[in-house]
């Protein structure tokens, strides 16, 4: 049974063995934490709602999508994987075949604290150090840029150096780690076939959530030789090298096949904040913030937004905290389009009226949801002053217009 050891890797200089990771001859996950692991006072469940610290070994399914819950949150996927074959076939290394191959070649650089290895005694390599974004310049952003839609392209050395860490990450767009100010952040890049400066636009549109009162990490926008790059700051690391655990809304909710039904119940924002119940110390306050960003999405035509762009991190004291928004950008074919997640009684309808429908599933009062969205719609009105402010093209801005027609609109 092809199996590999899950680390903690919080302090990367001491990662804990804390459990077994196999796959069973139908390809689902068979998950057994370890008995040193079970015995210790501090022993954290890798997963509270579905992973319990337990001397009897966890099932967990495939999903339909290939992933195994909180395991997969911290291994590559589409962009990640397109970055690891592409690397691969430059350095004739076997491209891996198995779903723990990926985590075994991961290179350790993804979401949260989790690394893997083949045996207990052997704890990953986590001495890779990311390239400083004052090593960054125009043809190595463009090389990586054309791995999007040009897979067959070959990076050089070089390239792959500043690429390597991206083949943790998840994400269809070309991305990777750096170390910006002493602290690691994501690199997101352009795609050959934008059809506008998207991370110009994404940063104006994190501009636009943070004065509208969303929880957002660092970020900023920087021109690498005339080649636009986006900076966001990982929230799941400390300035001084600890990584923080990570558990996406996808893994928490759990869902393998989802029906109309469900993105009325539980695969939906409001779904998002049930889950989050008995495991979060400000479940309250966090619930409100997700109906912010709901409300956000709604507003500016980000109906990509999907169960993999919210999750839980871990506190000090052993409970969890929503995490930072992130990935708010809007799409060029909104205006006809319903959003990714279940927003209210309506399922994925993205209208400002369905986000109301069941308010009460956030924790809000009717006068308190209105009052967010009131909040909302006067800085998401402003769109056009706060990306011209943001240095977006006035091409790309009237791109754009149809996104927004709901924050531009009556009410």
């Amino acid at each position: 049974m092809e199996s590999c050891i899950v680390f903690n890797c919080a302090d990367p200089g001491s990662p804990v063995p804390v459990a077994r990771f196999a796959l069973d001859k139908n390809g689902d996950g068979l998950f057994a934490y370890g008995k040193s692991y079970q015995r210790l006072a501090n022993a954290l469940p890798l997963d509270p709602v579905h992973l319990p610290v337990s001397p009897k070994p966890h099932r967990i399914p495939r999903q339909p999508d290939g992933s195994y819950g909180v395991i997969s949150d911290a291994g590559p996927n589409a962009w990640g994987v397109k970055l690891t074959a592409s690397i691969s076939r430059v350095t004739k290394t076997p491209v891996p075949q198995t779903p723990v191959d990926w985590l075994l070649h991961s290179w350790h650089y993804g979401a949260g604290c989790l690394g893997f290895s083949a045996e207990p005694s052997t704890p990953p390599q986590l001495g890779m150090v990311p390239q400083s974004t004052t090593q960054l310049s125009a043809r190595l952003v463009k090389a990586i840029e054309m791995l999007a839609t040009h897979p067959d392209e070959d990076l050089d050395q070089e390239a792959i150096r500043l690429a390597l860490p991206g083949g943790s990450l998840g994400g269809v767009r070309p991305k990777t780690v750096v170390l910006h100010e002493g602290k690691e952040y994501i690199a997101k890049f352009s795609r050959p076939d934008d059809p506008f400066d998207l991370p110009k636009v994404e940063y104006a549109t994190l501009m636009l959530a943070f004065r509208a009162g969303v929880r957002l990490p660092d970020f900023e926008h920087v021109e690498i030789g005339g080649r636009s790059v986006l900076l966001i700051e990982r929230f799941d690391r400390t300035r001084d090298g600890k990584r923080i655990h990570y558990i996406s809304a996808n893994s928490l909710i759990g869902m393998g096949r989802v029906t109309d039904n469900d993105y009325k119940t539980r695969y939906s924002y409001a779904g998002i904040a049930e889950a989050m119940r008995g495991i979060n110390e400000h479940v309250v306050e966090d619930s409100h913030e997700l109906f912010r960003r709901m409300v956000i999405n709604i507003l500016v035509g980000n109906v990509d937004d999907h169960m993999r762009n919210h999750g839980l991190i871990l506190s000090d004291n052993g409970k969890y905290r929503l995490s930072p928004a992130f990935d708010i950008v809007p799409h060029i074919d909104a205006a006809s389009m319903p959003q990714w997640i279940g927003v209210g009684a309506h399922g994925r309808a993205s209208t400002i009226e369905n986000a109301l429908s069941q308010r009460g599933r956030f924790q809000l009062t009717h006068d308190e949801a209105i009052a967010i969205i009131n909040q909302v719609r006067t800085v998401a009105s402003g769109w056009r002053a706060i990306f011209q402010e943001a240095g977006v093209s006035q091409r790309d801005i009237l791109l754009l217009v149809s996104c927004f027609g709901a924050a531009e609109g009556p009410g």
